[in-house]
């Protein structure tokens, strides 16, 4: 009797691993679509609207609902006008398949502008799609609700209205340096002509030397004529 139950218990302690292992496997390959704001690295005053699957199956049929009007486009700094409404790209049109690790990148604004569209509210994107897990029929449903705070870029880089002041003091610095350079170039291109003229000048009196000598030669080798008479 305490065999059977002791087998029972096995069976059961087997079975329930079984089943937690399956369910692990699954959630790991299951897709997971967010959408977060992101700074650009290559625009550090533009802010980013990124959508990724970051599960590891393809999400399909991928659509999105948000719990206010999305900005679009909402660049400007402090007096930045009101942005419009986004009416197309992925988030009002959707993804039919988005594969795992995949992204959509869309620039947003920048940040006076996104709050000029947003104030100070917490947007909420919520993504339904579909996945084809391994040993189902059906397919299955999936929910992820993004929180998006803009107000939280206050403070940082995204935020700094000065990026196109510096950008042109910038440009300014390469202008005097390349100036700089020309100069130095010029002058070296006049101390190499003025060092030709010197080496043309010695040339020329060369042959004005040796016309000179030439000229003492016959000088000293002509007779003198009252030598020639007596």
């Amino acid at each position: 009797m305490n065999t059977e139950i002791l087998s029972l218990v096995a069976l059961v302690i087997a079975l329930t691993s079984t089943i937690i292992n399956y369910l692990v496997l699954r959630l790991r390959q299951s897709p997971d679509v967010v959408v977060y704001a992101s700074p650009d690295s290559r625009r550090p005053s533009f802010i980013n609207l990124v959508i990724e699957n970051t599960g590891r199956s393809r999400a399909r049929n991928v659509r999105f609902q948000a719990n206010r009007s999305i900005p679009k486009r909402a660049f400007g700094f402090e007096n930045a006008p009101e942005p419009d409404t986004m009416k197309d790209g992925p988030l009002v049109n959707g993804i039919p398949s988005f594969a795992a690790g995949e992204k959509r990148v869309i620039t947003w604004g920048q940040f006076h502008g996104l709050k000029r569209g947003l104030g100070d509210d917490i947007l909420e994107i919520t993504a339904t799609y579909k996945s084809y897990p391994a040993l189902r029929i059906t397919p299955k449903k999936h929910n992820t609700t993004s929180y998006i705070d803009v107000k939280s870029f206050e403070g940082t880089d995204a935020s700094d209205n000065n990026w196109d002041k510096k950008t042109a003091d910038q440009l300014e610095q390469i202008a005097k340096t390349l100036i700089n350079v020309k100069d130095a170039l010029e002058s070296l291109n006049q101390r190499d002509g003025e060092r030709e003229t010197e080496v043309q000048e010695m040339e020329a009196l060369i042959p004005m030397q040796n016309s000179t000598k030439d000229e003492s030669a016959e000088q000293v080798n002509k007779p003198d004529r009252n030598e020639a008479r007596s």
